[in-house]
């Protein structure tokens, strides 16, 4: 019976089907293995291509058996007559064909890991004789907490002594404090593209102060120079002490000291001993960059210019501390201009040419909105300290805020082979790309910052900005929670992700992730300004205009874009009353450049013009509009790269456009937006009223399906998403189904 079986089996080839069915499932697999994540598909589409491709082997096999291919098409096998049968021929073809396609499957596995091969690889450094890394000195003093900072502000300030050495190649101090402690002396030299690293310990007991250093060759981890350091404590000895081992290192690498390096070397920050511990201990401190840790840092540089009012090197670094508050929103703008500015001329009268100094001149003039001085100070810095990554990321950040991204990644390429291992850096080299009309390289930077640094928040958003300008909100999600699990205090995180949450259509969940925003953060602007896109996304008007208005009269900061949104709100409440003159009274108090002649247009503003222009339009004032619609467009073409959208602030040049009157090109530009990945923050966007008789045009129509289409896949894709955590705060046993 079973040999019968067998033999039918056989002849009826259902043994070659099943042999030609696996192996081509398995060469689908290998594909999609390697194709899904190039086409940013999510990682369970590999998983249901699995499940389909199994759940096919059994309906092949049971038509193997049932029916026979016959020159006169496809017939049941009982129907055929035995002498008509022609299964050995079939069979023929079927082994001919299972060679081929094994033949198909040796030439991909030969070719995938050449063609398809992971770009994200570390850059080639080329290692320079005069490079160098200055490894954290270990601190040999008895345990205490100021002993140990008083150990790593020494090694900074020796790593920034040794980076204005213009002969030199200095790491940065992000890159070596990272670094693996197990790592062997040439592995660290290969990672950092150095020839030598600096070793040292630092030992304070009362008032002596003893330092030992090493000088060690990479290739060979031979010593080529060491010395301890034995002396009384006193600011001039520390900063003598540091000269010298400057001096020597630069000696024994042939860099050529310029008399501006002899003088820079010869420098004494100051002779105040108390002020010194008090400047090293804010340094410290600061680098913790917590709202807390900062607040410390500022009253530590605060004591140390009390000590020392010319100390000029605590005052740049109180005005590095201020841009800090700043950045992470613990300060308003008022704060930072009016603090900074002082820290900062201080700093610059004291030493007029101590690069951080002019550096944070740059930032302070570049928030003031003088671009053209702003940059003038970063390329000041530059020339006076081409080593400094801090300077070199600052720059490149301006540049591509400004317009300029290819610029900036040549800039921040730079501050990256000077600090390989900063997420930092990597984080704005990242954006550069984006802005650049290169997401996918943001992507890959991304999961390199995660890989240097998992506990590092900038690797998560950068892989969260990168999905979603390119209008993958399913691939997004895992890297925003990710986001929210690493800083659960960044109340900004928690109400972005409530606004992509409402946009794609889950209100209840939107809801959950505002209510933790605003337990964090009440009142901030981001958290009002998603609040507000949130009440406008649900038709609720009249709440989104009375969110707006008592943020503005509470006298709230612009952050990220969010006066856009609260003036919007306000001009969508004119439109519905009649009442223009309290809107423009808004734009005129919170834009008051956009209402002077000659404009004064910028990367801050330009992105509400659209919205004003479209009040003055309805308002009476049309001449005032196509002006400025006119100008703002010129200025457009000028300062924005061709082609490339984002998630910041819409779908700008379209709108502009469309309210020109230039209808064609306006729908031409939309659809170039739509096809390029744009897709954030959608519903919002297309119902501003700025795209005109557009919106209720057929290609919009279609255009919004396909959006609400997506949207629901993406919805789905989500859901399937395991549980990660925590901060997901999905309904658990819907994400387990």
């Amino acid at each position: 019976m079973f040999g019968s079986l067998f033999t039918e089996l056989k002849r009826r080839n259902v043994f070659r089907v099943a042999a030609i069915y696996i192996v081509v499932s398995w060469l689908l697999i290998q594909i999609g293995d390697v194709m899904f994540p190039a086409l940013h598909l999510p990682e369970w589409t590999t998983t249901m291509l699995v499940a389909f491709l199994l759940l096919g082997l059994p309906v092949a096999l049971v038509l193997a058996w049932a029916y026979e291919v016959t020159p006169g098409g496809v017939v049941r096998t009982a129907d055929v007559p035995p002498d008509q049968s022609i299964t050995s021929a079939t069979g023929q073809k079927i082994n001919f064909i299972i060679i081929g396609v094994l033949a198909v499957a040796v030439v991909f596995l030969l070719a995938k890991d050449k063609i398809f091969e992971s770009t994200v690889v570390a850059p080639e450094i080329t290692i320079s004789d005069s490079s160098i890394a200055v490894l954290p000195f270990k601190n040999q003093s008895a345990s205490s907490e100021n002993a140990e900072f008083f150990a790593g502000g020494l090694h900074d300030e020796l790593l920034t002594m040794l980076s204005r050495i213009s002969d030199l190649k200095v790491i940065s101090r992000t890159s070596v404090e990272r670094l693996d402690p197990q790592l062997s002396i040439p592995e660290i030299g290969t990672l950092l593209g150095v020839a030598t690293i600096l070793e040292g310990q630092v030992q304070r007991a009362g008032d002596r102060l003893r330092i030992n250093v090493q000088l060690i060759d990479t290739a060979e981890e031979g010593h080529l120079w060491a010395n301890t350091y034995d002396s009384r404590l006193t600011a001039e000895n520390v900063f003598e002490v540091q000269g010298d081992i400057a001096r020597t290192i630069a000696d024994a690498l042939h860099a050529e000291l310029t008399p501006d390096d002899e003088k820079i070397l010869a420098a004494v920050g100051t002779d105040n001993l108390e002020a010194l511990d008090a400047y090293l201990l804010g340094l410290q401190v600061a680098k913790r960059n917590t709202f807390v840790a900062l607040e410390e840092a500022r009253n530590h540089l605060l004591r140390a210019t009390e000590l020392d009012p010319d100390y000029a090197e605590a005052w740049a670094e109180l005005g590095q501390v201020f841009a800090s508050q700043y950045d992470t929103g613990a300060i308003s703008t008022e704060v930072f201009m009016a603090s900074a500015e002082d820290a900062i001329e201080k700093a610059l009268h004291l030493a007029p040419s101590l690069p951080k100094a002019n550096a944070l001149r740059g930032i302070w003039l570049w928030r003031y909105g003088d671009v053209s001085a702003a940059e003038a100070a970063f390329r000041r810095a530059f020339e006076l300290n081409p080593n400094d990554s801090r300077s070199l990321e600052n720059y490149g950040q301006f540049l591509r805020s400004e317009g300029r991204p290819e610029e900036a990644v040549v800039v921040l390429e730079r501050a990256l082979e000077l600090n390989p291992l900063s997420t930092d850096v990597l984080f704005q080299l990242g954006k550069a790309h984006m802005y650049a009309g290169r997401p996918e390289r943001f992507l890959q930077l991304s999961e390199r910052m995660v890989e240097i640094d998992p506990a590092s928040v900038y690797g998560y958003l950068g892989g969260l900005q990168s999905a979603m300008w390119m209008g993958r909100m399913d691939m997004a999600w895992p890297w925003y929670v990710k986001a929210l699990a690493v800083d659960p205090g960044d109340y900004e995180n928690w109400s972005f992700f409530a606004a992509v949450n409402e946009s794609l259509g889950d209100s209840e969940l939107a809801d959950r992730y505002l209510s933790r925003a605003e337990s964090v953060g009440p009142g901030k602007p981001a958290v009002l300004m998603n609040r507000v896109i949130i009440q406008t996304l649900r038709g609720e008007q009249q709440a989104a205009y009375e969110t707006a208005k008592a943020a503005f009269e509470s006298g709230i900061d612009d952050r990220w874009g969010s006066d856009q949104v609260l003036l919007r709100a306000i001009r969508d409440h004119a439109f519905a009353t009649g009442q223009y003159d309290e809107a423009l009274h808004w734009y005129r108090s919170r834009r008051p450049e956009l209402f002077k002649l000659p404009r004064e247009l910028h990367l801050g503003n330009y992105f509400v013009v659209p919205d004003l222009a479209l009040l003055l339009q309805r308002a009476g004032r049309a001449v005032e509009a196509d002006e400025m619609l006119t100008e703002t467009l010129a200025w457009y073409e000028d300062n924005i790269p061709d082609g490339v959208y984002g998630f910041d602030f819409g779908i700008i040049k379209p709108e502009l456009l469309a309210l020109s009157g230039q209808e064609a090109a306006a729908l031409a530009e939309f659809q170039r937006a739509v096809d390029s990945g744009w897709r954030w923050n959608w519903r919002y966007y297309v119902g501003s009223g700025n795209l005109g008789v557009l919106e209720d045009g057929p290609v919009m129509q279609k255009i919004i399906e396909q959006f609400e289409a997506e949207s629901l896949s993406q919805v789905e894709a989500i859901r399937a998403l395991p549980d990660l955590g925590e901060t997901d705060l999905r309904d658990r046993t819907e994400a387990a189904n």
